[in-house]
This record gives C-alpha cells, structure tokens and sequence, in this order.
C-alpha cells in the first residue's frame, strides 16, 4: 500500500508547553486507522497540525508525497485531505443540501464575472455541485432531510450531514474528530457501519480520534496512542488493549492496585441520610446526551470515586452537583433538594469544587487566590484558622504565599486549586482530574493529601482518570460510560474486575 500521509519528528511548542514531541507516523492508502489517549494527551493538536490550523514547530508532514508544512487549510483541502471538528460546525440556518453544496464548490472555480451573468460554463459548474450534493445526501440516508435546516436535524444525523459535507470537497483522506461524542448506542452503530461502508465505496483513508472504545476496537485496523505528546503504542486494537504502557497511560501505574492502600478511607457512615444523593441525574448539551439519568450516593466520611474514559460524563456530574449546569433528576444534601439552588448558595451549603484544569486566578498572588476562596464567609477568626490549616497541609503553598499564582509550576497550581475549594470550609469536596498533567511523584503526593482531607472527616467525591490512584485512595468507586454508571462497589472490587478495564478499552 503506498503512503498517502506521513509526519515525521513533529514537535509542537506553545511557549514553554511542549504539546507534541517527535510524532512520527505514517497513513497507508484506504486504511481505518484510531488516534487515542488520555485527557490532555494531543490528539487534537495533532489534528490541528496535519491540517494546517497549527504550523509545527519543527518536523515534516507529507501528504500524497508533497510537503504540507506552512500550507493554509483549505489549500490542504484542495489537495485530498478534509476533516471534521469535535464540535459539529455545521451551517445551521442553512439546508441540508446547501451544507452540502458548500463543500462541493471546493471542487469548482468560480470567476466573478461568469456567477454574475450565469454564462455556460457557471450553469453546468452548479449543476455538477448539485449532483454532487444530491448524491452524497443520498448515500448518507440524508435525502428525507434535503430541504431541512441542519439546525433542525436529530444529532446523529447532524454528525452524518458533517462527513457528507467533507466528501463532498473530493478529499479523500478524511480526519475525523470524535464522529461519535453524544450519540447512542444505535446511533453509534449506524454510524460504525456508514464509515466502513463509505471507506470502501468512495476508496477513503480514514484517521478517527474517537473516545468511544467500543467503536475504536470494532472499526480500526490499527490504531496509535498519544500519551503527553508523545505516541506510546500503535498496532491492532488487540495488541493495543493488552499494551501495558497503554494500560498505565488509561489507569495509571499498575502497582497502585496492589498491596496496602495509601490511607484507609474512614468507613462508609451507616446514616440514613447521605451527604449526597443523586438519583437519575440526566444532562444534555443541546443535543448531545452527556449523562442519561444516572444515581449515586456519598456518605459521611466517605472518599468515593467516579472513573471512566474520556467523555464518558465525569467531569459534567461535577459540574451538575455544583449548580454549574442544567440537569434533570433530582440532587439532595443532606436530605436537602438543592436542584435549584444557584452555585453561589451551594457553596454556602457546604459545597466546594475544584474544577478541572486548576483554573486559578492566575495575576493574583496565592493568598488572595486563598482568600477567594472564603469570599462567601463572615467568621473572619475561623477563616484565619482553616487558612493556617491549608497552609499545614501545603507548605509548598506558604513558601510561595506573596508569589503569583500564574507563576507556580502545574504541580503547585494543583493544590493552590484545592485549598482554594477548601477555604470554603466544606461538607463536601468535589474534586476533578487531579491529577492531570503532573509528573508521577506528584500525583503520589497530590493523592496521599487527597486522602488526608478525607481523614480529617470531610466527604469527597474523586473525578479521575488514573483509576488504579483512585481506587487505591477511595472507599467505594463507580464507573461511567458514555453517560451511564455501569459498575459500582468497594474499590478493591473494582480494582480487581476486568470490567473496569473493558470500560476504559472496550471488549469482554
């Protein structure tokens, strides 16, 4: 099979963040090829580069055996390669034909002069179009929509209209970022056999970054692994699954399932009332479907974790519980209803989350970051003590008290993150991801304070995608996918059933 993509020694630099080192790979001719990882990994910086968003910083990037580097996307478009957007970026006050006669006047040169007057040569060029259009909606079991607004279409045939549109420039090597986020199982399907169908048909070269593992491992020939900007693995989706530096890069180190735990979570409170109780949580992002009625419960003194793989609706059931979304279902604290309450009043209930990707204020120095996180409160002794406090359990934090927070390294912005949350004095700790993004000895420290906290009688609930951390630091876990709790139990249950891992990678 003759190579009709090629990267080599790609690097990609954003000042100091080094977010691609050394990426080389190469596409073969009508393969059906997966680009996976963790959160964070690269994936679609990657996308980014090979379609001409992102210049590299450094390497060389071929397609059809001419070079790519500096050329402007839609040039790299007229040359054979198109791609799809993680979020749809489709047309939608326009009809399903017109989205998908957009793509196809890539292929047809338009003078100004000859559109104006609709000489010939125009006529039969928007006839072509037509045709074009008319046949890929066709083939994409789009033509009961033509005349719909895209706007208006259910989402999965929203995803399909996208695909349509980019065959419809003549590429025919197609880059497609997460085809399948929000879509149900049956729509997942449909969709799984379109690709492969359209794949042989119109002779396509086809790279997917895809979260769902069940599509990945049913639908790739091959697939590469990207862990911090680097590929870690590539080869057939069995080889892939059975990979242990794969395994690590999903779960973490595989010795954080054995042996004694870090620090024995206090046992779950026998109380009648949990802390917190959620009971067919369901939120939706217009028309994707992130979770889908799911319950869980936290109890006092409890460390509980929610793992899974990416997009599978993690970090959104945070954000639900802290009043940052709308939701369905119902939410109680303490045997309170809070489904209504604004972010604001959950925090003076008792509240307090650390999102992902620390997001601290980072002009301020680490006290004011600190002091903001009291805002709500009043008892200026006992905000004094819990700062005192905070600082006892991070005293990385006090050397770097007057330091500005933008200044810290992504290990100290971690804690600076969680004793912000903390200074709200919680009943509660909602903890996202971590872990992401550090270096191995600080995530042994970031969880060994995690599980500090919890010893001091304080309920968290864990968001994290290094399972084997978590599980070796909660009392009880649960696992989502794709918006849905699967498992659930203690977490040396969980660390030790296969079907933790089967959630993560797909299969039995």
């Amino acid at each position: 099979m003759s190579v009709v993509l090629e990267a080599k020694n790609v690097d990609m630099r954003f000042g100091g963040l080094k977010a691609l080192s050394d990426v080389t790979f190469s596409l073969n001719e009508g393969e059906l090829v997966s680009l996976i990882g963790p959160n964070g990994a690269g994936k679609t910086t990657f996308f980014n580069v090979l379609t001409g968003v992102y210049r590299p910083t450094s390497g060389s990037i071929t397609l059809n055996g001419a070079s790519i580097v500096g050329v402007a996307p839609h040039d790299i478009v007229a040359r054979g390669m198109t791609r799809t957007f993680q979020n749809i970026r489709l047309f939608k006050q326009l009809s399903v034909l017109d989205n998908v006669r957009i793509g196809a006047h890539e292929r047809v040169k338009h003078g100004l002069w000859a559109a104006g007057l609709k000489l010939p040569k125009e006529r039969r060029a928007e006839a072509e179009v037509l045709g074009i259009a008319e046949s890929l909606i066709q083939e994409l079991g789009l033509k009961h929509r033509r005349d719909e607004l895209a706007g208006s279409l259910p989402y999965g045939e929203q995803r399909r209209l996208e695909i349509a549109r980019a065959l419809a420039t003549g590429a025919r090597t197609l880059l497609l970022d997460e085809p399948a986020a929000g879509m149900n199982d049956r729509e997942t399907d449909v969709l799984m056999h379109d690709l492969k169908t359209l794949r042989d048909k119109f002779k396509l070269t086809l790279l997917l970054i895809e979260h769902d593992m069940r599509l990945v491992m049913g639908l790739s020939e091959r697939i590469i692994v990207l862990d911090h900007g680097v590929i870690i693995a590539q080869g057939k989706p069995a080889e892939v699954r059975e990979n242990p530096a794969v395994l690590e890069a999903y779960l973490g180190p595989s010795k954080a399932t054995g042996g004694e735990k870090r620090t024995a979570p206090a046992p779950a409170a026998e109380s009648k009332v949990p802390v917190l109780r959620v009971r067919e949580l369901a939120v939706s992002f217009g028309p994707i479907h992130a979770l889908k009625g799911i319950d869980l419960d936290v109890h006092a003194g409890e460390l509980v974790t929610l793992i899974g793989s990416n997009g599978a609706g993690k970090s959104t059931t945070l954000r639900a519980v802290s009043g940052m979304v709308q939701k369905k279902g119902t939410i109680e604290f303490f045997g309170q209803q809070v489904n209504a309450l604004s972010a604001e009043q959950l925090v003076r209930l008792g509240i307090a989350h650390s999102p992902e990707g620390r997001r601290v204020f980072s002009e301020l120095t680490v006290r004011e970051n600190l002091e903001l996180g009291a805002y709500l409160r009043s008892d200026k002794a006992a905000i004094a003590r819990d700062l005192e406090e905070s600082l006892t359990l991070f005293p990385r934090l006090k050397e770097r008290l007057w330091q500005r927070a933008g200044t810290l390294s992504g290990g100290e912005q971690q804690m600076l993150a969680i004793a912000r949350a903390m200074m709200a004095h919680p009943k509660l700790l909602l903890l996202d991801e971590p872990s992401l993004g550090l270096a191995p000895q600080l995530v042994e420290q970031i969880f060994q304070i995690i599980a500090d906290i919890n010893a001091r009688g304080i309920a968290v609930l864990l968001v994290e995608q290094n399972a084997n951390q978590a599980l070796q630091t909660a009392s009880r876990g649960y696992v989502l996918e794709t918006g849905k709790i699967t498992l659930s139990g203690s977490a040396e249950k969980l660390a030790n059933d296969p079907a933790v891992r089967a959630a993560y990678f797909g299969g039995e």
